[in-house]
């Protein structure tokens, strides 16, 4: 049975999250032991009720009990859509059943084409907010602002003015089940555990769209003034004691801010031929100082690409190993060079490893895999078959290579 919280978390405002250990791969695809939680809220007024989102789908019944524990349906009037991905508005067309018609939805002008695309739903009170729109509805103000591509074009947030309380959807938010509700309720070790989470989420899920995560936080900071005292995401840890936090480092996860004295390694080695040659490169970074991360990629062990994504992204520096397989890269290292292209590259050095046994050409295959993109320098290395003392030393000559470029910045 999936953990149900129901908790007021400001006056006549209500939290209903469900703690998902049930889904291995987030969207299919992004390995999250650590599980998840779905997070929407409900907003008491005089004159009626606001729901804001919903759950996945798989978790319905436990959502329609937490709804209707804070309020009846009859009493629900508005209903938010801050994103319309599936995990925040599965639970949408049941709750749309219960109550009836006679209920308002509000959201982006393009969330009326994914509800009848996703669901064949055409709402008759549907309400398309322009950016700045607002709501006042029982005493309470609502304020739209437009957030496209973080990280679907209809995403926006919603401002609670009185309270400078912000409803952020998936921004700001993280995988794992954090041991409390709020910030403040977590020791530091435990915030920044789950602060390792939320940058695995944010690269993974938002990612791809870094640049507008860096012009979509300029605008509500710098346009709109909004600095609030409490966030509040549909996934994971809401913020109250130091919001500012996740803001700001959010930023630095969108401009790609290196941490001090962080290198990843990633290697695939069918045989342990690379395995050997990587573990040169780590002996050597160890004496020169460094404890990198590394991830394996090997014949009783598979790295998980979402933890590569997440560390590869503040790292600064990244070492690859690879072997030439079938006259290309290796192929699942070939899947994470696409993904950390297009989630968590940045201006890093990155040293390459290839070895071969007949013809080189993991190397010059991933040499076009990056081409254009933000690494740089990309210092390339093949080694034919078995390690030699003569390739040992040219792989310690590389990392020193490497460190000297990390240092040097």
């Amino acid at each position: 049975m999936s953990k149900v919280t129901v908790q007021e978390v400001s006056k006549d405002l209500f939290l209903l999250r469900v703690e998902d250990t049930r889904t291995r791969y987030f969207e299919a695809l992004w390995e999250i032991p650590e599980g998840i939680t779905y997070n929407a809220y409900v907003l008491k007024t005089p004159e009626g009720t606001i729901l804001f989102d919903g759950w996945k789908h798989t978790f319905e019944d436990e959502f329609i009990a937490a709804l209707t524990s804070v309020t009846s349906p009859a009493e629900i009037k508005h209903i938010v859509i801050h994103h319309m991905e599936p995990d925040h508005t599965g639970t949408l067309p049941r709750t749309l059943s219960m109550i009836g018609e006679d209920v308002n939805i509000w959201g982006h002008p393009f969330v009326k084409q994914l509800l009848v695309s996703l669901y064949g739903l055409t709402p008759p009170n549907l309400n398309l907010v322009k950016n700045g729109n607002s709501l006042t509805f029982g005493g309470r103000e609502l304020v739209f602002y437009h957030a496209p591509w973080l990280h679907w074009p209809e995403t926006i947030v919603t401002h609670l003015p009185a309270e400078n309380i912000l409803l952020t959807g998936d921004i700001f938010g993280g995988y794992s089940i954090p041991a409390g509700i709020f910030d403040d309720e977590l020791t530091e070790d435990d915030v920044q555990t789950y602060m390792d989470y939320s940058r695995k989420y944010t690269t993974t899920v938002i990612g791809h769209y870094r640049d507008k995560m860096l012009k979509n936080l300029s605008a509500l900071e710098d346009k709109y003034r909004l600095r609030p005292a409490m966030i509040l995401p549909a996934h994971g840890l809401l913020w109250r004691g130091d919001p500012q936090r996740i803001v700001r480092t959010f930023q630095q996860w969108g401009e790609g801010t290196p941490k001090k004295g962080k290198i990843t390694v990633v290697y695939s080695s069918m045989y342990r031929y690379v395995e050997k040659s990587i573990q040169v490169a780590v002996d050597e970074l160890k004496k020169q100082g460094y404890d990198p991360i590394v991830y394996p990629i090997v014949d009783d062990q598979r790295a998980a690409i979402a933890d590569i994504l997440g560390d590869v992204l503040n790292s600064e520096a990244v070492i690859l190993g690879t072997e030439t397989y079938e006259a290309d890269v290796f192929p699942y290292t070939e899947f994470i060079l696409s993904e950390i292209r297009k989630k968590a590259c940045a201006p890093r050095p990155l040293l390459v490893l290839g070895i071969f046994g007949w013809a080189a050409a993991a190397g010059r295959k991933i040499r076009q895999l990056l081409e254009g993109g933000a690494f740089d320098p990309i210092q390339i290395m093949e080694i034919k078959g078995l390690l030699t003392p003569e390739g040992e030393t040219r792989i310690r000559d590389g990392v020193r290579t490497l460190l000297d470029t990390v240092r040097a910045r």
